[in-house]
């Protein structure tokens, strides 16, 4: 999550927000289960807090709006919220009171712990499945975010814990394998929505498609608000569970609202977001590397100028993150193909907006392909020398073995 304060006054940027790619009538709906026993669902937002976001008090911002819309929650659904920042680590239940909605406090902890450890997101997954049984549950990983990359790298994966209730962002993290193997043994989640930047990449869906159903997430950075929760509640609470209603409550408050990157400046944060379907994805792997090795030659350099960047500077250590769309559009160059992979492809991101540009913290306003959008970054080998690093990197990730590019030899 991209929430430091930023001081470029140097740039403004007027671009009007427009919807992108699918229109918001379009409606996700996950079906209920016939028990009747449970509560209907419970979901978890898991703030890894303790890092550089607990200077900046944000995860308190987003717990106040979390109160603010209470009424949202039904009576058989419960929003717990484990919070590690400055403080030891607790649980606490987002409940409507009599005249006000209150913060219940359900679970201290009587030391720290690391919440990077997949260990702890474990256990408190656990509790929530053993404490608050439900016919469904939702999971929303709040902290910073680095997709696919690997803890071990000098960037980050998903959860920063610095281990000593202090600000800095070096201490553990965990990887993206980690958290699958975290979340294996327990009820398989409706979504999970990364409230950290970079997180929906085809990668990482890929490594989650056993645990959860839905990926809700920006392939870019996300601006420092992150998600508006007073706007998102009622969608993560209807019966049946509405995802674009997610999206839409999200990509909304950007759109309408003047979100200024930096105290009384004029340039104006925007998001990209997008649902991904992880029960189809092995369709988009077996069409992707059908035309991965039809088209890709790793003896020449494939042309990606021009294609939308997610983070759009190169470093040996952190990916440009390309769109993928965009990146299988220029590969495929029989249209009769990619019309059969951009069929898979809509199937398997089935709902996704964006604004006309979005503010990255290395590389100011950075404008979207919008007729190319298509919500979701992938990685791409080059021979350069800058990649070789994230080349060997891509190699341990699950997409890597199945989408085609292992077989062409990169």
């Amino acid at each position: 999550m991209n929430r430091l304060l930023f001081q470029a006054a140097w740039y403004v940027c007027a671009v009007a927000l427009i919807l992108c790619c699918f229109s918001s009538c379009v409606k996700i709906d996950i079906k209920p289960s016939d028990n009747d026993e449970a509560g209907r669902r419970t979901v978890l937002v898991y703030i890894g807090a303790e890092n550089s976001l607990s200077y900046g008090h944000f995860h308190e911002q987003d717990l106040d709006e979390m109160l603010r819309a209470a009424s949202d929650i039904p009576s058989d659904c419960k929003l717990l919220a484990y919070i590690d920042d400055n403080e030891l680590p607790r649980i606490v239940s987002i409940e409507k009171g009599p005249d006000t909605a209150v913060s219940k406090l359900v679970k201290t902890y009587a030391e720290d712990h690391n919440s990077a450890s997949p260990q702890v997101l474990h256990d408190v997954m656990n509790w929530a499945v053993d404490t608050y049984p439900s016919e469904s549950y939702g999971l929303v990983m709040w902290s910073h975010g680095e997709a696919w990359l690997p803890a071990r790298a000098p960037q980050r994966s998903i959860v920063i814990d610095n281990e000593d209730n202090g600000y800095s962002n070096h201490g553990s993290k965990m990887e993206i394998a980690e958290m699958r193997e975290a979340l294996s043994n327990l009820p398989r989640l409706d979504f999970i929505l990364f409230d950290a930047c970079f997180m929906q990449s085809i990668e990482v869906a890929y490594e989650l498609r056993t645990v959860t159903h839905y990926i809700i997430a920006s392939p870019a950075e996300i601006p420092n608000p992150g998600a508006p929760y007073d706007l998102m509640l009622s969608a993560m609470f209807s019966q049946p569970i509405s995802l674009s209603g997610i999206v839409d409550g999200y990509y909304n408050y950007y759109q309408d609202n003047m979100v200024p990157v930096y105290a009384y400046g004029t340039d104006r944060y925007g998001i990209s977001l997008s649902v991904v379907n992880c029960d189809v994805l092995e369709d988009l792997a077996a069409l992707t590397a059908e035309m991965v090795v039809k088209y890709v030659d790793s003896e020449e350099a494939l042309d990606l100028a021009g294609i939308q960047r997610y983070y759009p500077i190169s470093f040996s250590s952190r990916p440009e993150y390309f769109d993928m769309n965009g990146v299988m559009s220029r590969i495929i160059s029989d249209d009769a193909d990619y019309i059969r992979w951009k069929r898979a492809f809509d199937a398997a991101v089935p709902y996704r907006r964006t604004t006309s540009w979005w503010y990255s913290n290395d590389a100011y306003m950075q404008q979207v392909d919008t007729v190319r959008y298509g919500g979701v970054s992938c990685y791409v080998p080059q021979h350069d020398n800058i990649y070789s690093k994230l080349n060997d990197k891509f190699r341990q990730t699950s997409w890597y073995k199945v989408s085609g590019w292992a077989r062409v030899g990169w």
